[in-house]
């Protein structure tokens, strides 16, 4: 199996990393940290590609030790004399059961600020956020201030932008921290800062539409009739309850992702032309 950052964590559950080379051991516990910024950085993306050819080959010993389903008990044959004794049995006659309204879908609530692709800056103050109360070490600390500071070169962050202010403050503590610390510390992001900047990333998400795209093109080449089910339950569901509605730009694509599914689990072949494959790939910002 290719590992990619979308399958990484499903792909690597199941192996030891005390067995691999400490440089693997390192990125393994620092992946948050690099692949929310896979395609923003030319040094992070070579970095995970060359961590995902070392840790690849010891896919192979973890599906080997993963443990095999266990199988039902077999069903207890019933004797004639059991079968006799149950015909013996007096006939209870059937209770009456009041007919139950079938309630209708509850609407399903949706962000504030919706988008196809997260911008760079909520993807900057998530991950801020995410080191809140943990144990992080000057690697991540200074991964993430060169993050800032790439995009303040490359202008992808600007001093106009909605939320410079914010990414000011969050640059200007890391600085702070990365001088004070001694290799690992524990983060604390001030409280005064922590509840301006959650309430920000509370108010955004991913398109409902895009994000059930990306996790069907996530499914491609992987594709199991567990994982083709779950995924149609997700989908048949938001179809259902308006997480994804006609007023989306993406519902025809949507109910096209629906058919797809639908017919694997008739036909067991997931019958994608390359073209179709490429469109999906272009709404969901992975054609790159």
């Amino acid at each position: 199996m290719k590992l990619t950052v979308k399958n990484y964590k499903e792909a690597t559950k199941n192996i030891d990393f005390k067995k691999l080379p400490e440089a693997a051991q390192e990125a393994h516990k620092e992946f948050d940290s690099f692949a929310d910024f896979y395609n923003e950085d030319k040094d992070i993306k070579e970095m995970l590609d060359n961590h995902f050819k070392i840790v690849e080959p010891y896919l192979k010993d973890s599906e080997k030790k993963s443990p095999a389903p266990k199988k039902a008990p077999a069903k207890k044959k019933t004797t004639s004399s059991q079968k006799s004794t149950k015909n013996v049995t007096k006939k209870v006659a059937p209770k009456r059961t009041a007919t139950k309204k079938t309630a209708a879908p509850k609407k399903a609530q949706r962000k504030p600020i919706e988008v196809d692709l997260m911008p760079l800056e909520i993807k900057v103050i998530r991950r801020y956020l995410n080191f809140h109360n943990k144990k992080v070490t000057e690697r991540q600390v200074s991964l993430l201030y060169k993050v800032i500071q790439k995009a303040a070169t490359e202008k992808t962050i600007r001093k106009t932008s909605k939320y410079a202010s914010e990414i000011k403050s969050i640059s200007n503590d890391l600085i702070k921290t990365y001088k004070d610390m001694n290799g690992t510390c524990k983060f604390e992001v001030p409280d005064s800062l922590y509840t301006k900047l959650k309430k920000i990333v509370d108010d955004y998400g991913v398109t409902p539409a895009v994000a059930l795209i990306k996790r069907f093109i996530n499914l491609y080449g992987n594709i199991t009739k567990a994982k083709a089910q779950r995924l149609l339950t997700t989908v048949t569901n938001s179809l259902k309850n308006g997480k994804v509605d006609k007023s989306d730009k993406e519902f025809e694509q949507v109910k096209n992702v629906q058919k797809h599914l639908h017919d694997y689990l008739e036909s067991d072949k997931l019958l994608v032309t390359n073209v179709q494959l490429k469109g999906l790939q272009g709404i969901a910002g992975l054609g790159k």
